[in-house]
């Protein structure tokens, strides 16, 4: 995988289901062109966000056997650690006196799980409105720094409508389950939440009447 950002733009020709609940919206629910662009953009975001994996407290981690009185001379136990870095796997050495102490060391400990997730979480705050993505499992690092791999722009007024979401960090696409699929999916996936929303909307309406 490159370093480039994983970024979605939302041109107009593209995800026809999509633009159709985009103009259901609109027709429907009187929104204006931009609160349904802007209604589309949070939905795809809210679909990846779904689908990002958080990562677990710990990487993973096997004693190495070795003879006997060598973990007492050299100051614990030999532990092979595997750790994943931009697509590729990485493994490396720690020594430490027991797991619970491997445990506490930064080779072994993630201090911020969840961070690809938490992104995407500040990429749909940033669109403004709708509930949020799950954050659970989100370390608190995680949820205080994604918003700096978050950078969205938009124009949501008057002519040349955009809206434009960069997700900077280089492992976005890896800690998405299914990766490059689940981009592909996601417009799908959020032209039926947008569908499903509007009905329920739609429905309250004719309650309400």
């Amino acid at each position: 995988m490159s370093n480039a950002p994983v970024s979605i733009e939302f041109p107009k020709q593209d995800a026809r289901a999509l633009f159709a609940q985009m103009d259901r919206a609109q027709k429907e629910l009187g929104r204006s062109l931009g609160q349904a662009l802007r209604f589309a953009a949070w939905s795809v975001a809210q679909s990846l966000g779904v689908k990002t994996k958080v990562a677990k407290k710990y990487r993973k981690y096997k004693e190495v056997k070795e003879g006997r009185g060598i973990a007492k001379f050299k100051g614990g136990k030999k532990y092979k650690i595997t750790s994943h870095k931009k697509g590729r796997r990485h493994t490396f050495n720690v020594r430490a006196a027991s797991v619970s102490e491997l445990k506490k060391t930064g080779q072994v400990k993630i201090g911020n799980a969840g961070l690809a997730k938490s992104a995407w979480y500040w990429g749909i705050k940033n669109i403004g409105g709708g509930k949020n993505v799950s954050m659970k499992g989100v370390s608190a690092g995680a949820k205080r720094y994604g918003t700096r791999n978050m950078n969205t722009t938009s124009n949501l007024r008057g002519d040349n409508l955009f809206v434009k979401i960069v997700n900077s960090l280089p492992y976005a696409e890896d800690a998405l389950r299914g990766k490059s699929g689940a981009v592909n999916n996601a417009m799908g996936k959020a032209a039926r939440s947008m569908e499903k929303v509007i009905d329920s909307k739609l429905k309250k309406k004719m309650g309400a009447k």
